[in-house]
């Protein structure tokens, strides 16, 4: 039998970063809410078509809770980006995988 180490893994004294972070983006929507153009560093692109959507409500038990409405969208440029709405602050994020 082999022994198993703690999952927790051993940083030598450095702090460990979390991957694929969302980050804050600017997006214009259109009359019903949906992104109708993206803010990037290198400008502002606009949405072609979503190319799929989908919602996430998670640990509504706690005091904030988890409400995200995703869009994986088609930009002009031909790039395809995931971003979501938070539904409870309004805010959107770029999801990056």
């Amino acid at each position: 039998m082999t022994a198993v180490e703690a999952s927790a893994a051993k940083t030598n004294g450095r702090r460990l970063t979390p991957l694929n972070r969302p980050r804050r983006i600017i997006i214009d929507t259109n009359d019903d809410g949906a992104p109708a153009a993206v803010r990037l560093a290198n400008g502002r692109f606009s949405v072609e078509s979503i190319v799929e959507s989908w919602r996430i409500d998670d640990e509504w038990w706690r005091e904030k809770t988890i409400s995200r409405l995703y869009r994986r969208v088609l930009l002009e440029d031909g790039r395809v980006v995931d971003v979501y709405e938070d539904l409870v602050s309004g805010k959107w994020w770029r999801q990056a995988y």
